[in-house]
């Protein structure tokens, strides 16, 4: 994964909630993600379940088991059947009677190193969960869905990168819905976007982007690049670089341009990479999301290449 100039990585992101629909299953999601080796792997609508007799169902844990990863996943739920329960809820109804004690919803890191502590690299630990969006009343809906953002930090030197995975909030008619889009619901999620975003980046703008840290933030934004949310608060605001991909196609069957995202502050470090979407019949028929995936190179800033070329995130295609 490294030489002496540069550290390898491969990011990737995924929506993985189409699982939960007819005609798509896990097994095909842990056949893409092992056939695509990330090292760094942010997934969304990630699920957890357990049963009266202490069964747990596990996604995360299961995938970074399939990739040889062992305990190095976190799980932070959004919606927990336990905490939210609303009869509007098709599978919390279901859930209560086939046996479940909860059912949990959220985001995930699975990565090839050990979690470390946020504040301390030295020592071990583990991501936090963090409250991006709380409806005052959960309905049951994608309008009222919460929203959050886990934030790890990796035993990878000699930078020890800041790993982020969130899932931001869309509503039902900013799109279409019955064959319409509502211009008032499209302003209003893109508001809410941005306020997500700027939650983010008031967690992480003084301690770590103020102080050159590399920071690798992946996930479903829910949004096409130019949206303030991104362009606005995370690009100008947390100075981020989204990666742009070779193929920039949508990612998702509904939206006309990608919503799944990698983007990389690269601190004091040159970064370099290679970004594309994977889309192929095997990832069709596992979710309704494509995967998002990068290979980077990090350079040292007392390396050769960073010290000649210059500190900052950029496309292998472009000097």
């Amino acid at each position: 994964m490294s030489n002496s100039e540069a550290t390898r990585i491969r990011l990737m992101t995924y929506n993985i909630g189409a699982v939960k629909k007819a005609g798509y299953s896990f097994e095909g999601v842990l056949s893409v993600i092992e056939e695509l080796q990330p090292d760094i792997l942010a997934i969304q609508e990630s699920v957890e379940m357990v049963d009266l007799d202490d069964a747990w169902v596990r996604q995360a844990a299961s995938i970074a088991e399939r990739l040889g990863y062992g305990d190095h996943h976190y799980f932070g739920a959004a919606i927990s059947m336990r905490e939210h329960f609303t009869s509007k809820k098709a599978a919390f109804v279901d859930g209560l009677f086939e046996g479940w004690q909860d059912w949990r919803l959220g985001n995930a890191l699975v990565s090839r190193w050990p979690f470390v502590r946020l504040g301390d690299y030295s020592k071990p630990g583990a991501p936090q969960n963090l409250p991006l969006y709380r409806p005052l009343q959960y309905e049951g809906t994608r309008d009222t869905d919460p929203r959050s953002m886990v934030i790890g930090r990796i035993d990878l030197a000699p930078f020890y990168p800041y790993l982020i995975g969130t899932h931001f909030t869309t509503l039902v008619g900013e799109r279409t819905h019955r064959g319409r889009i509502d211009v008032n619901v499209r302003e209003d999620a893109h508001v809410m976007r941005w306020k997500q975003a700027q939650r983010l980046l008031d967690v992480v703008q003084r301690r770590l982007l103020d102080k050159g840290e590399v920071v690798f933030l992946l996930g479903d934004l829910n949004a096409i690049p130019g949206e303030a949310c991104m362009s606005d608060v995370l690009e100008a605001g947390g100075r981020f670089t989204r990666l742009i991909p070779d193929n920039p196609q949508p990612t998702h069957p509904k939206i006309a341009e990608p919503v799944d995202h990698i983007l990389v502050h690269g601190g004091d470090r040159r970064i370099e990479y290679r970004c594309w979407i994977v889309d192929d019949d095997e990832c069709r028929k596992a979710s309704d999301h494509l995967p998002v995936v990068a290979d980077i190179e990090v350079y040292d800033d007392r390396s050769t290449r960073a010290q000649e070329m210059g500190k900052g995130v950029y496309s292998k295609e472009v000097p």
